[in-house]
């Protein structure tokens, strides 16, 4: 079964380098990413594309209210927390009643509202309606590259990305990358955050060979900008790294890794996140190059330190646990593999909903895992509900929903 797998996923990936478009995901063993950076499926390790920054969480306030009397010492009367997304309301509502809602430092007001709102449970579409709003009156008053505008559309860029909607962020990030390097230049720190955001989206989309050589461009302008040991620069190194490893490329990731860590670990220590993020990304090519018995150790501490880091259901940690899933199955231990695959998928369905793309990969992940395990009936159930998802999220001709029905086809013939 693992054989047959292994042949169709060298048939795409040929396929793929004779068109020069993306290689769907294959089976345990063979697949890359999709739709968070670094998602791999099966027994493929992901590639981080570089560290999952928290998500932000601005500050609320506090309203006291005091009573006054002549001759009598001030008093306070109460104290009411408000929420960030109040607070955040209150400004606008003041800069629309005092200036208009299309002055220009309204609008820099509502975009902070949006910001607020977008890291708020709830709050994303509410975001995403006055993102748009903010940028398309920008666009009318300001001009399409102006400063401000270019500035609302990477943050709604990177709201499309985070909520799994990558082609739409793909698009703007491509619009505002090239609208900054034509008004700023290639090397201004925007255009560079811009050449990164679209370098992510690409990723995403399962377009490393465009992806790479924009993170080269931007490492080697941050190297001579910066010097090789600023810490945008280390960052930039293991984003490369991880699209070399998307790439095929390992030996070329291998070596620019194990120049980096002791690097990071020199500047940061190796419980650091920036060096963990760039031992699990050593973790992946490792296993990628077959070298399973050196891989597990690295990524079992990989785990344990993100785990420490951030908790057991942020995505670094994740991603790490898929990793580490990833080495177990390539070893034949699917006892181990599949109880913690099935854990990821529980925890990323309580976090994103059952239709998030990172949660359909999961799903993907265990069920590529079950067939190797000889659990067919309960693998198709999974491809089943993935197939139907990658048909919502890319389009029914998608390779992914192509990839997914040939599993289901075969695994029809191979049920009792």
């Amino acid at each position: 079964m693992s054989g047959w797998w292994r042949r169709r996923a060298a048939e795409r990936a040929a396929r793929a380098d004779r068109t020069g478009g993306p290689a769907p995901s294959g089976p345990p063993g063979e697949g890359t990413g999709d739709v968070l950076p670094g998602e791999g499926t099966g027994g493929a390790p992901p590639a981080a594309e570089g560290l999952r920054e928290p998500r932000w969480r601005p500050p609320g306030a506090t309203v006291t209210v005091t009573e006054v009397t002549e001759g009598v010492p001030e008093q306070e009367i109460a104290r009411v927390r408000l929420q960030p997304e109040e607070v955040a309301a209150w400004r606008a509502d003041a800069a629309i009643e005092r200036l208009g809602a299309d002055h220009p430092e309204t609008l820099t007001v509502l975009r902070e509202y949006a910001r607020v709102l977008a890291h708020t449970p709830g709050g994303t579409d509410r975001a995403v309606e006055l993102y748009e709003y903010v940028a398309g009156t920008q666009r009318a008053v300001l001009g399409g590259r102006h400063e401000e505008t270019l500035c609302s559309d990477a943050e709604l860029a990177d709201l499309f990305h985070h909520l799994g909607r990558v082609q739409q962020a793909e698009s703007l990030w491509q619009a505002n990358f090239r609208a900054r390097a034509q008004t700023l230049g290639r090397d201004h720190p925007d255009t560079l955050r811009s050449a990164d955001g679209l370098a992510a989206a690409l990723e995403s989309l399962r377009r490393s060979a465009e992806a790479e050589p924009l993170l080269r461009d931007t490492l080697d302008r941050r190297s001579r900008l910066l010097g090789a040991d600023h810490p945008e620069v280390l960052s930039a190194v293991n984003r490369h790294a991880a699209a070399l490893i998307n790439c095929g490329r390992h030996r070329e990731a291998e070596r620019s890794l194990r120049s980096l860590v002791p690097r990071l670990e020199q500047r940061y220590g190796r419980d650091h996140e920036r060096t963990v993020a760039a031992r699990s990304n050593l973790g992946a090519v490792l296993v990628r190059l077959d070298r399973h018995v050196e891989a597990e150790p690295e990524l079992r501490a990989v785990v344990t330190s993100w785990e420490a880091l951030a908790g057991p259901d942020d995505e670094n940690t994740l991603s790490a646990r898929n990793n580490l899933a990833a080495v177990l199955h390539g070893m034949e231990r699917y006892r181990e593999a599949v109880p913690l695959l099935r854990d990821i998928l529980a925890r990323r369905t309580a976090l994103h909903g059952e239709g998030h793309p990172v949660t359909v990969n999961s799903r993907e992940n265990l069920a590529n895992v079950l067939i190797d395990a000889g659990l067919l009936a309960e693998a198709a159930g999974l491809l089943m509900r993935c197939a139907a998802d990658y048909g919502r999220i890319h389009g029914p001709g998608h390779p992914r929903v192509q990839v997914v029905r040939e599993q289901l086809d075969w695994l029809r013939e191979h049920l009792p």
